[in-house]
């Protein structure tokens, strides 16, 4: 019984490792944006979002929710800056390949439209590779193993 166990518990514990992760970034990224302050004489500032153009007074927030555009993979904290090239950076689906004995942690970051804000997450340590996959004509997520 006991070895039928140890069987069971070692199925699942590979089962759980060989599984893919799955990430697609949230829907859309709620935002504020503002001038800081006031323009030169003869300019008039605007925020420019993505179905309208809207007056943004110094001082005052413009809000807005954007969708997901495109994910970006990083080597490190993604305030390293140390975004990762695709392996086949031209094709439709595009796959990043990390090494089996890396020493740092990979990042999936996900961008929005009209802004610079964006949202990141940690991969998994066991990952070797992710994939991008797309929705609306949008890479919004990746799939890794």
């Amino acid at each position: 019984m006991r070895n039928l166990l140890c069987l069971v518990a070692a199925l699942a514990a590979s089962t759980a490792l060989a599984a893919d992760w799955k990430l697609e970034c949230p829907r859309e990224l709620a935002t504020a944006q503002s001038v800081a302050s006031t323009p030169p004489a003869g300019w008039t500032a605007f925020a420019r979002l993505a179905s309208a153009t809207k007056d943004a007074a110094p001082g005052v927030a413009v809000s807005a929710a954007t969708p997901p555009v495109s994910v970006s993979v990083f080597d490190g904290p993604p305030s390293e800056m140390a975004d990762l090239v695709p392996d086949n950076p031209n094709a439709k689906v595009q796959r990043w390949t990390f090494g089996k004995s890396r020493t740092r942690d990979i990042y999936v970051v996900c961008n929005y439209l009209d802004t610079r804000m964006t949202l990141a997450q940690k991969v998994p340590a066991a990952a070797t590779s992710c994939a991008a996959s797309a929705k609306d004509g949008a890479v919004t997520g990746v799939t890794c193993r």
